[in-house]
């Protein structure tokens, strides 16, 4: 009974040794101290008065002449699925025309899809008019839906809401991670050097999930705050570290902008891993030196396609008009078609003569495909106004040519898309076309570019029921009831 006695005395001097060493280590792990921070509600506030531009240039796509108040009647009275169709409508015009509207359908609806869609269309029109709300559900925001909370932080980060700064922190610190990511997002996008000091606190946890060090590190890189320099510097260059939490580490520095940051990324582009120099690269963008701009260009040539991407978008970034030889030969020859679309779009953003000489060599050559043509033309009309004469005279060729149909439909709704008085003349051959789908898409083209020597023949059109569709499309164009 002694020997039984003493055997648990014993093993109970283990287990209390064994707990107290454990609590003893619990306790040299490295914590951030959590602080409530005081959350302050702004004031509410009426929608900002609608830009004149772009009320005018929603204004040109209004069907009916009664079109803004038929609008005002589907928001006052409308259903659910009316709203929500008329609200992505508003969104994808950017038409700021109707935000009275919806700010009062805003607090009286009891629809939570409506309420998100409204919350998206103040998002996209950057409209702080709903800041108040969206500081008060972010306080709290446990009893929404997620997906409402989620498209608060989109919004705050859009406006810039300073006073979310202090819900983000709270929502970080809180011990529920459901919203840690979103609100760490959302910080980066609205906090500034303070909060990237007590941040990079962070750095050091051990309960971190490799996935929230990933978010932290994108954060930080964001933020641009010199403060954490040291910290990432260290890091990037730490191949013992997790590669994207370098790579997240090498892009931070670099936008910082720190002169002593470029050595370093210079040495780490010979990592053999290729995402690694991709972000590198990003990294070294930030540099408009000729050390740097080489190291681009050097990327251009790049044996992985996703290194090839990022330096030419780099180049189109810091606009380096030395790298176009290079990015007309990735047009003609890369075996990847997303990296010569991509060059096709920075070559003309880049907007010099060698670049526009070649993209309007390649609509007007006889050997070039249909393909390459139709980028090289949605190129030149989005970025330029070079090669639009011929473009124009390819148009009205096509426009004969039922043969080539598909490349017809597409460079027309280009031009419709981007309307100039040179179009005049493919407007009219569009207009004149027995196929309805070509006529339709010179009606596009009347609609946008209201080209006077066409009128006539839109009024003919609008005149003729037999034409169908494309009757009803001309009398809406036309404000004919």
């Amino acid at each position: 009974m002694k020997r039984i006695i003493v055997l648990l005395l014993t093993l109970s001097l283990c287990t209390s040794f064994i707990f107290a060493k454990d609590k003893k280590e619990d306790s040299d792990e490295p914590k951030v101290e959590k602080i409530h921070h005081e959350v302050t509600i702004p004031q509410s506030k009426k929608p900002l008065p609608p830009d004149a531009e772009k009320a005018e240039k929603a204004a040109l796509k209004d069907e009916g002449k009664d079109a803004v108040k038929d609008k005002k009647e589907t928001l006052a009275y409308g259903i659910e699925t009316e709203i929500l169709s008329l609200i992505k409508d508003l969104i994808t015009n950017e038409d700021p025309r109707f935000s009275d509207d919806l700010y009062e359908l805003f607090y009286a609806t009891k629809s939570v899809p409506v309420r998100e869609k409204i919350i998206e269309y103040f998002t996209k029109i950057k409209d702080p008019c709903i800041e108040d709300y969206a500081i008060e559900i972010l306080e709290d925001p446990y009893d929404a839906k997620n997906s409402t909370v989620e498209m608060l932080f989109r919004y705050v980060s859009e406006v810039k809401t300073k006073e979310a700064v202090p819900c983000v922190l709270n929502l970080l610190d809180s011990e529920d991670e459901t919203y840690f990511n979103g609100a760490l997002t959302t910080l980066g996008e609205v906090g500034g050097p303070d909060e990237a000091g007590y941040l990079v606190e962070y750095l050091d946890r051990d309960d971190l999930t490799l996935s929230q060090r990933q978010s932290l590190m994108k954060v930080l890189g964001r933020l641009k705050a010199e403060s954490t320099w040291d910290k990432l510097s260290e890091i990037c260059q730490d191949e013992e570290e997790n590669s994207f939490v370098r790579m997240y580490a090498a892009e931070a520095i670099g936008a910082m902008k720190k002169p002593e940051s470029l050595p370093i990324l210079i040495d780490l582009f010979e990592s053999g891993d290729p995402n690694f120099r991709v972000y590198v690269i990003k990294g070294i963008s930030n540099y408009d030196s000729d050390e740097a701009k080489n190291v681009i260009i050097q990327g251009i040539k790049d044996a992985h396609w996703k290194v090839r991407q990022e330096s030419i978008e780099a180049v189109e970034r810091m606009n380096i008009t030395e790298a176009v030889p290079y990015i007309i030969y990735r047009a003609k020859n890369d075996p990847e078609n997303v990296i010569k679309e991509k060059a096709y779009q920075v070559l003309s953003k880049l907007n010099s003569s060698e670049a526009n000489d070649y993209l309007i060599e390649t609509i007007t050559s006889k050997k070039g495909t249909d393909a390459a043509k139709s980028k090289a033309c949605e190129a030149l009309l989005k970025n330029t106004k070079a090669g639009q004469k011929e473009i124009a005279e390819l148009a009205v060729e096509l426009a004969g040519d039922d043969k080539r149909k598909p490349f017809r439909y597409t460079v027309g709704k280009l031009i419709a898309k981007y309307p100039d008085s040179e179009f005049s003349v493919v407007c009219e051959a569009f207009l004149q076309s027995k196929d309805a789908q070509t006529c339709a898409l010179g009606l596009d083209m009347f609609a946008s570019g209201r080209y006077v020597s066409c009128e006539a023949k839109v009024k003919e059109i609008s005149e003729n029921e037999k034409a169908g569709a494309n009757y009803k499309k001309a009398r809406k164009i036309l404000q004919i009831e």
